[in-house]
């Protein structure tokens, strides 16, 4: 009886693990969509540099993107060369806001709220 129970335990467990598989690969599209993000707004959302006006590919990704995922998909490297405060700004700026609470990279997003309150003071149009 031990036995039936072992294996029945053992084939939920691969049927469970099959599913699972599946939503690993989905997450992949983000980290694609994340790298082609950071090239077009490098300029924008570069560590160390004042924050830019975004050009139109940037401009153009961040519309075609889901920002709460790409933020997601920041990997430690990528915190290195890129500022999470402008990636949350740039997203605001081009009317699609992250939500506060969420996480952009290691970063939570409580942290960035005071941006969204500063909403006067940003002189950037996106189309």
């Amino acid at each position: 009886m031990s036995m039936k129970m072992d294996l029945r335990i053992l084939f939920l467990a691969l049927i469970v693990a099959g599913f699972t598989s599946h939503c690993v690969w989905g997450e992949e599209d983000y980290y694609r969509q994340k790298d082609v993000f950071i090239m077009k707004c490098m300029g924008t959302i570069k560590i160390g540099t004042p924050y830019e006006d975004p050009i139109q590919p940037c401009i153009r990704a961040v519309g075609k993107y889901d920002m709460k995922r790409i933020c997601n998909a920041f990997t430690f490297s990528d915190q290195l060369k890129v500022s999470m405060m402008k990636t949350v700004l740039l997203a605001y700026v081009c009317h699609k806001p992250i939500p506060i609470g969420e996480k952009c990279g290691s970063k939570c997003l409580s942290l960035y709220s005071s941006i969204y309150h500063k909403k006067n003071h940003i002189a950037i149009l996106c189309g």
